[in-house]
């Protein structure tokens, strides 16, 4: 498992008297340090043509789209990996288009060759959610705020990763 560990010392203000102005106060014991684990969740939402990939925080759980890649000559997947890499990242939740009785779609194998290749170059868990119209979802919704079509993709994997979030504990 890849994590990422900052640690943050905070500062304490303190004051001589209550007129001075308030300075900080850095204690030098280093019981007073923090440490903030950072990790991150990749959504994504995979296409014929192009990939659309979201992150979020698991303790946040507000996904927010990241880019959209296309899928030609491996481009996707390599900036996939470069994410987990840069956000270290430890889960990804790949929208799996299944029909109304929750059977596979014709593009699930697609989708599915995609993860393989991924899963065989990241050690990082891939999970699998039920994404049946999110990218006709996350079109409309779009639709509305007036923004490009090309970014339904990226809105589509946030909806992959709130769906995820909705699902779990």
């Amino acid at each position: 498992m890849y994590l990422h560990q900052l640690s943050v010392d905070v500062p304490i203000w303190t004051s001589r008297s209550s007129l001075k102005k308030l300075t900080p106060h850095v204690p030098r014991s280093p019981t007073t340090a923090y440490t903030i684990t950072l990790m991150t969740i990749i959504g994504v939402d995979v296409g014929t043509v192009r990939v659309g990939v979201a992150t979020a925080d698991p303790t946040v759980r507000i996904p927010f789209p990241v880019a959209i890649w296309p899928r030609a000559q491996y481009e996707a997947e390599r900036n996939i990996l470069k994410l987990i890499e840069e956000r270290k990242a430890t889960l990804i939740v790949v929208g799996l288009p299944l029909d109304e009785d929750g059977n596979r779609t014709d593009i699930c194998e697609n989708i599915e060759a995609f993860v393989r290749r991924l899963a065989k170059r990241t050690p990082i868990k891939i999970v699998y959610i039920d994404e049946a119209f999110s990218s006709v979802e996350a079109s409309e919704k779009l639709s509305q705020a007036s923004s490009s079509a090309h970014r339904v993709d990226a809105a589509a994997a946030c909806l992959i990763l709130q769906r995820y979030f909705d699902l779990t504990p």
